[in-house]
């Protein structure tokens, strides 16, 4: 079977979150992803050994230390050979270290090169130090988390970082399309706060046509607690029948055919009612109750939960990669179906440097050079 990102080569200079993400995603897809990390050290995520190799699979690792003359030659032969660059520095660092874009496609005009930063290459915030909690406060998104006080709750996952990575993987997907067409690559700036920003592009549309960024949500929307203290979510988001079948479900029937407008404007009198009935049950109780209603519910589960879903077993979304050592580690499944070409979990995370010889003979290196190269610490 052709997957089909084969025969695509990926040199993979970002570290950490978004550019790994990004690039495990190209390698599902059949793209060969050589990781460059620092000799010694290598990406700071092996410090966490568990997130690392929860987005570092179906890559090969060489090090790389690009400070060191020699490791030019090497990097330029890699270069030439390439289809794509991805880094994650801090604007203004690949221009010191002579590895920008300008200097690359010098050596290769087809190359496609993507930089992954905070507030992206220009703006007045462009030299701004930032983490994913910064970005979604600039965004407006951390406002649009709140507790009932109205304080700003920071996520439990990083979605500047992971929105970034899905981002950087359709500029890069767009520009190999582009490239079919033209023969030249190009250079693609992907921002986190940008990113943030589009995935705020509801909450604006609101702003833009009402003047208030509130998103009016049902009363049938929310989170709820039954009698045994569980948590639970309704999804009903503006659909009257789903409210209807919930308020017969619940022996509401006296709140039968209220529209959603009036819900909304009544919403802290519903709210209320609706805990009350659903403290008189536990969260299975309902479960069953509201499924059979057909009503949009579920359960807050924690993470280990999820991963027991028969949903998630039946979508094989966790999946096993066997280990050179004859072990196995679980990986999350790349979510997109195909049906012709399905993504491939080919090889488990490498160990730092792991395929450096291999990917230097294969450019031509000779193993005296290899010598040489680790001498002179470049390797």
């Amino acid at each position: 079977m052709t997957l089909p990102l084969e025969g695509i080569k990926i040199l993979d200079s970002a570290h950490q979150y978004p550019g790994p993400y990004c690039s495990m995603l190209l390698g599902d897809l059949g793209a060969e992803v050589i990781k460059m990390e620092q000799p010694g050290t290598g990406d700071p995520a092996r410090a966490n050994p568990g997130f690392f190799k929860g987005i570092n699979r179906n890559k090969k690792s060489i090090t790389l230390d690009l400070k060191k003359p020699s490791a030019r030659e090497i990097l330029m032969r890699l270069v030439g050979e390439a289809d794509v660059f991805t880094e994650g520095f801090r604007p203004g660092v690949v221009n010191r270290l002579g590895v920008d874009y300008e200097t690359l496609k010098e050596i290769n005009p087809r190359l496609i090169y993507c930089s992954i930063s905070g507030y992206g290459q220009n703006g007045p915030y462009r030299d701004l130090p930032g983490h994913d909690l910064n970005y979604m406060a600039m965004a407006g998104m951390l406002n649009s988390i709140q507790d009932k006080e109205g304080n700003p709750i920071p996520p439990g996952i990083a979605i500047g970082d992971l929105s970034s990575g899905m981002f950087a993987v359709i500029g890069i997907m767009a520009a190999l399309m582009a490239r079919g067409q033209t023969g030249r690559g190009q250079y693609i700036d992907v921002s986190m706060f940008d990113g943030l920003l589009s995935w705020m592009s509801i909450r604006f549309g609101l702003f833009f046509h009402t003047g208030s960024s509130e998103r009016p949500y049902d009363a049938g929307y929310g989170v709820f607690r039954s009698g045994d203290g569980k948590p639970f979510t309704l999804g009903i988001a503006h659909e009257n029948w789903f409210w209807d079948r919930l308020c017969r479900a619940t022996g509401l029937d006296e709140y039968v055919g209220i529209p959603s407008v009036e819900r909304h404007q009544r919403k802290k009198e519903l709210v209320a009612k609706l805990q009350s009935v659903f403290s008189q049950k536990t969260r299975e109780e309902w479960m069953k109750i509201l499924i059979v209603a057909d009503v949009p519910v579920a359960p807050v589960k924690t993470p280990e939960q999820a991963l027991e879903d028969p949903q998630v077993i039946f979508r094989k979304m966790i999946q096993e990669i066997k280990l050179p050592s004859g072990g196995s580690i679980q990986q999350v499944a790349f979510p997109v179906k195909l049906s012709e070409t399905p993504a491939v979990m080919q090889s488990p995370p490498p160990e730092l440097g792991e395929h450096t010889e291999e990917v230097l003979l294969k450019v031509g290196f000779s193993r005296e050079d290899i010598k040489r190269f680790k001498q002179e610490g470049a390797i």
